[in-house]
Parts: C-alpha cells; structure tokens; sequence
C-alpha cells in the first residue's frame, strides 16, 4: 500500500483546513455542551445524634465543686439580672468523673422579671476528646421549672462547620444538690469540614472532567 498525498487531512494543507476540521467537529462540540454534566457543587452535608450528660455543679461558697459563678447579682425582684458564668461538663454517663467529652462554656442570664427560673442561655459547647476533639458547637436557649426543654445550635467550627439543629434536654433522675445532671439529646446537621473538598478549583475541575470524586466528599448537581 502506497500513502497518496491526496488522502492527507485538509488541517495538513494550512488556515484553510483547520477551519475545516472545525466545522466537522463542530456538532460533536455542542452536543458535549448541551449534555448536563454533575459536578461538586458543594460538600455534603451529614446528619449526627450525640447522647451526652451534662454535669452543672452549682454556684455557691460552700460548693468546692462549683464550675460555674456569680457575675452580677442587682437585686431585683425574682433574681432579675442575675448573670453567671459557667464551664459545665459533658460526659457519655450519670458519672462526673467519666472522661469529659466537651465543655459548655458560656452564660446563663435569668431574663424573666415574671419567673424566678426564666435563665437565658448562651454557651460554646468545646470538644475536648474523642472524634471530634477541637470542634465546637454554638448553643442558646432557655432554662426554666420545667425538667426538659430544648437548645437550638446556630453555628459550629471544626468538623461542625455551618452546623444547625436542636438539643434536647431533661433532668436526670441521678442529679443531686451539689450536681444537676442533665440528659442531652443532640441533633446536628452539618457541612464536614474536608479540607480536600474545599479546596480552589475543585468544582471546575470536577465540571471539567464531567462528574464527581468520592475523595471530596461532594454532591453532584446536574448544569
């Protein structure tokens, strides 16, 4: 077999046959475009329940164990103003000497001028051990006569970043006068923070290459 000169591609000849090959290829190029491709277009979000107990030793000079303190105390009618700060414990049981899990550190305000037990809360729950050592948690609420009640979690950082959801809470039958014991049942939403799905560039990338990797932990939408 002989190669003839006159089988060579128009692109071989020059302008003119570029522009060619282009008008050729140009249907497969708009196909391609009008195909939607997934990419990353955001990480995932996961869900998580968490069991915890958390342990408020109370304020007062004859309590050693105390980890919370008076700030302000106005005077006022039912304790209105009274503010205390606290570093509350968390712990997977009843036990206060169980491994500490996290720490509710924050405030607590009683704001009810009609209720001697109407405390406005606004806490940081740090994790300090376990999987999720070094993440925090953003928690406000209410404390009131009732035994149970609810938080609401506006924010994290850490693995919890742009965590929301709800902690339920109730009194445990364990809790004494030095140590009120609460059960917390706590509910997260929240975006993982892997550093391999944030990274710049990776949701072009994905687009590019017309799909998603597993490794960035991403959810794929349909452009």
């Amino acid at each position: 077999a002989f190669f003839s000169p006159s089988l060579a591609l128009p692109a071989m000849a020059g302008p003119s046959g570029i522009l060619f090959l282009l008008v050729i290829a140009m249907p497969a190029f708009l196909a391609l475009a009008d195909t939607p491709h997934p990419y990353c277009d955001r990480p995932c979000q996961n869900e998580l329940s968490l069991h915890l107990y958390l342990h408020q030793f109370v304020a007062g000079p004859n309590r050693p164990n105390r980890n919370e303190e008076f700030v302000l105390t106005p005077g006022y009618p039912l304790g209105f103003g009274t503010t205390l700060i606290h570093d509350w414990t968390l712990t997977n049981t009843v036990n206060p000497s169980d491994t500490i899990i996290a720490r509710a550190q924050g405030t607590h305000i009683q704001a009810s001028r009609t209720n001697a037990n109407g405390w406005y809360i606004s806490q940081n729950i740090v994790f300090q051990s376990g999987r999720f050592a070094g993440s925090t948690l953003q928690v406000m609420g209410t404390l009131t006569e009732q035994s149970d009640g609810q938080w609401s979690v506006i924010g994290g950082t850490g693995e919890f970043t742009k965590a929301h959801g709800t902690i339920k809470y109730k009194m445990d039958p364990a809790s004494n006068i030095e140590d009120g014991i609460r059960e917390l049942d706590i509910h997260l939403i929240y975006t993982p923070n892997y550093p391999q799905a944030t990274q710049s560039g990776t949701a072009a990338l994905a687009k590019l290459l017309g799909g998603c990797h597993a490794v960035d932990n991403c959810c794929c939408k349909k452009y």
